[in-house]
């Protein structure tokens, strides 16, 4: 139901990448930490990443690295690429917000029911702690889809800001939950309903993103040889 023309590149990739050098394959790692869905589609990433493979594979039978082909500036050819790609889909990015955040609170909600009220779905708590699960997927959707990508290329102190950043956003919202927090507004809530809701969300925003897949996937296209 939920595999699409993606997840069999992605599988297929995966399975070649095995057979590259080590150079090879942390030049191709490095490559792909800037492909968020907020700069490429989730398949054209996966086709660019084919694409490398086969360029490393190439280069291989002439006893050369990835590297020697793209020269030092890897970032700038990583930008190339992506200009050259499709581009990012709204539509993807929307529909990958709400997986996230149904799978988020589904786990979240059943593992807190189950590990620490003994199964019970009936809490006595502050509404705000939903708001600040809410909060925590926010900036986890952010935090990997734009703050990592931009730093995951630099060197130095500069690549460490890709971390001080959401560490830093993490602890201001934990903080203004532990203060907002306010026991005289404590009440029932059903957390069942959130568990029940977020996992046939989950499962519908899947179907969705999976018919997307498959309609970005009909436009097959090689974004490295378009380059040349």
């Amino acid at each position: 139901m939920f595999m699409n023309e993606m997840l069999l590149l992605k599988k297929e990739n995966e399975a070649q990448i095995k057979t590259l050098r080590d150079d090879d394959v942390q030049t191709i790692k490095d490559i792909m930490k800037g492909m968020s869905i907020f700069k490429v589609n989730s398949y054209d990433a996966q086709v660019i990443k084919r694409d490398l493979i086969g360029m490393a594979q190439e280069f291989e039978l002439r006893n050369k690295t990835l590297h020697d082909a793209i020269g030092s500036d890897v970032k700038g050819f990583a930008q190339d690429i992506i200009k050259n790609s499709g581009g990012p889909c709204r539509y993807e990015i929307f529909l990958g917000f709400f997986i996230k955040l149904s799978g988020y609170f589904f786990a979240w909600f059943l593992v807190l029911a189950v590990g620490a009220y003994s199964g019970n779905f009936v809490w006595n708590a502050d509404p705000i702690m939903i708001v600040f699960y809410f909060a925590m997927v926010i900036l986890s959707f952010i935090t990997e889809g734009l703050i990592n990508p931009v730093f995951s290329m630099e060197k130095g102190f500069k690549k460490e800001i890709g971390s001080i950043i959401p560490i830093s956003l993490f602890l201001a919202v934990s903080i203004m939950f532990y203060f907002m927090y306010d026991k005289q507004n404590i009440r029932e809530i059903n957390t069942g309903y959130i568990v029940i809701t977020s996992g046939v969300s989950y499962l519908i925003v899947k179907y969705l993103n999976t018919k997307n897949i498959n309609k970005l996937a009909s436009n097959k296209k090689n974004f490295i040889q378009d380059l040349s």
